[in-house]
């Protein structure tokens, strides 16, 4: 039972290969470029161009509420 897995290799190589046959050359993958996706419109990430409305939003901060 020693080299139990070196000749399981060598016998599926034989199965892969027979003697006599050339294994396949090597191909290079080719890559496929993906499609360009055109990126969303600029946004400012500093907030939007009307100012929030406080008094629509909860205050989740207790603290905020007490000063």
């Amino acid at each position: 039972m020693t080299d139990l897995i070196r000749r399981l290799a060598a016998r599926v190589r034989l199965l892969l290969f027979p003697p006599g046959r050339e294994p396949l050359p090597y191909l290079e993958p080719r890559w496929v470029q993906p499609p360009l996706i055109p990126l969303p419109p600029h946004r400012s990430p500093y907030g939007l161009d009307t100012p929030l409305d406080v008094t629509a939003v909860r205050a989740v901060r207790p603290y905020v509420e007490a000063a």
